[in-house]
């Protein structure tokens, strides 16, 4: 659950870092299988859409547990003692890449290829991981992506080739991310209402 970004609190005008904190996401899908071999799966283990973008999880999980000496971690830099903590959301699976393709030919992956301040809007749409758990046998991350796509396809990819998995994919409609959004709940409106 370690992130290197500074904490968001409630008011954060700065969306794309990530979801809005007092929002309860609308829910797009759940428990897709993007790819497997005879070593791993891959899975589109959750996609939740807000108000500002979307979220969504990936589970990597292998066949046969590897060793704890060769999973890549980091310690927290502030905690002497403690679990270990992935580096990002995708070191400690030895490759995984992960994509998002948008309907209008907008390719977005992690990490991306140009890190943007976290101070000034990007010029274009966004993925980024956001927190990640891993053990010897699954590796959870979690990806945020900003803004909310245009109507269409949305493809979610992922290649693994230390686990011999292809370049492999999944589709979620645009206009079904769209509506979920809508259906988002904020949990205490601003808009002068007493909480």
């Amino acid at each position: 659950m370690d992130t290197a970004d500074p904490a968001r609190s409630a008011a954060d005008p700065r969306p794309w870092l990530g979801r809005p904190v007092a929002v309860l996401a609308g829910v797009v899908a759940g428990q897709l299988p993007l790819a497997r071999s005879d070593q791993a799966a891959v899975i589109l283990t959750s996609v939740l859409a807000y108000p500002t973008g979307f979220e969504f999880e990936i589970s990597a999980i292998l066949r046969v547990p590897e060793a704890a000496a060769t999973v890549e971690t980091a310690r927290r830099p502030d905690a002497a003692t403690g679990p270990p903590r992935p580096r990002t959301p995708v070191d400690g699976v030895g490759g995984l890449q992960v994509m998002v393709r948008f309907a209008d030919g907008t390719a977005l992956s992690s990490p991306p290829a140009e890190r943007s301040p976290v101070d000034r809007e990007p010029a274009g749409p966004l993925l980024r991981p956001v927190l990640a758990s891993t053990d010897e046998q699954r590796h959870d991350a979690r990806f945020w992506v900003w803004p909310l796509p245009p109507d269409g396809l949305v493809t979610v990819e992922c290649s693994w080739p230390a686990r011999d998995i292809p370049h492999s994919r999944v589709e979620i409609s645009g206009a079904l991310i769209r509506q979920a959004a809508a259906g988002a709940v904020e949990l205490w409106p601003s808009a002068g209402q007493p909480g």
